[in-house]
């Protein structure tokens, strides 16, 4: 979205709250939002960064994968783990299957074809095809949305930690898939709020025996970080990356020989060929945050026209 959709976007959610919006401040209606209940607020089923850039927000670059990788951290921090989840795009997946939109796949090919210079090569990397059904499409679209939106926006963090202290940075990757899910197929996908609700072990009593070896080595090496300051990773360097994977059957350590076979180092090296640094961000914004955008009927003309040019009917 652009600065002016951003803003029209959270003032038309907090007239949906019932709250006046004409003729006053955008911090005036925001400290109205902020006191609303939050049952209501979750009925909006609204996602995403709704205030950057926009009055709220700003500063252009604050919200941004390119400034993570150029900020500074406080100087008296000593370590730190940047995580990221498999699936960490269950939300907009989740989003997606409440919309009424359908053919995703030719939808998400044709905003590639439209918006990037090789948009087959990213279509590859995650071996989405037009003819895929909506189920299958959007599994593989929102593994696009996980690698780069959250994955990489780790890295990103990392970036711009060892640019400027001596701290010492770890990253891990949680791809322990969650069992009880009900929205989502049990077990296959690794998703936020799983990998925190794991650590305390509420649920034990009801995992299922090949998931306890990766559980009980992920609580082991997150909760012992918290007491000692130790992990069993290697800590994370610019010129020397590393990264800590719990499976569900245990971990695995990738140096950087192997870093650069997996779909999130490809998804890097893509986004740097189309935009160089700020390559990372012209796919969130631009593709991926398009594509969800224009799942709301709000919005879904944008796409039509595109696919329109695409020479695809947007109604088969």
């Amino acid at each position: 979205m652009t600065p002016e959709e951003h803003q029209r976007e959270f003032l038309y959610q907090a007239e949906r709250l019932g709250i006046e919006v004409q003729g006053r401040s955008m911090e005036a209606v925001a400290i109205e939002v902020i006191d609303a209940p939050i049952d209501a607020i979750r009925s909006l089923e609204y996602c995403g960064a709704p205030c950057s850039p926009s009055e709220l927000i700003a500063e252009a670059d604050w919200a941004t994968m390119k400034h993570a990788r150029s900020a500074r951290s406080n100087v008296w921090l000593e370590s730190q783990i940047l995580c990221s989840s498999t699936y960490d795009g269950s939300i907009s997946h989740l989003v997606a299957k409440g919309q009424e939109r359908a053919h995703l796949a030719k939808v998400f090919a044709a905003i590639c074809h439209s918006r990037l210079k090789d948009p087959q090569k990213l279509l590859t990397i995650y071996n989405i095809l037009e003819d895929d059904e909506d189920d299958v499409a959007l599994e593989k679209i929102c593994r696009v949305m996980t690698d780069v939106g959250y994955y990489r926006a780790a890295i990103s963090g990392l970036l711009g930690v060892a640019a400027s202290f001596k701290a010492k940075n770890y990253h891990v990757l949680f791809d322990i898939g969650n069992p009880f899910s009900t929205l989502l197929p049990k077990g296959r996908f690794a998703t936020h709020t799983w990998d925190a609700v794991s650590l305390f072990g509420a649920y034990d009593d009801q995992l299922p025996q090949d998931f306890r070896q990766g559980i009980f080595e992920w609580r082991q090496a997150i909760l012992g970080y918290c007491n000692t300051g130790d992990i069993p990773c290697d800590v994370w360097r610019p010129t020397f990356r590393s990264t800590l994977v719990f499976h569900k059957h245990g971990t695995e350590r990738l140096n950087q020989e192997q870093l650069p076979q997996i779909k999130p180092e490809k998804a890097l090296q893509f986004a740097e060929q189309e935009g160089g640094e700020s390559g990372l961000d012209f796919l969130w914004e631009d593709v991926i945050r398009f594509f969800l955008k224009t799942g709301n009927p709000r919005y879904s003309h944008e796409v039509a026209e595109i696919m329109r040019e695409y020479g695809r009917d947007p109604s088969t």
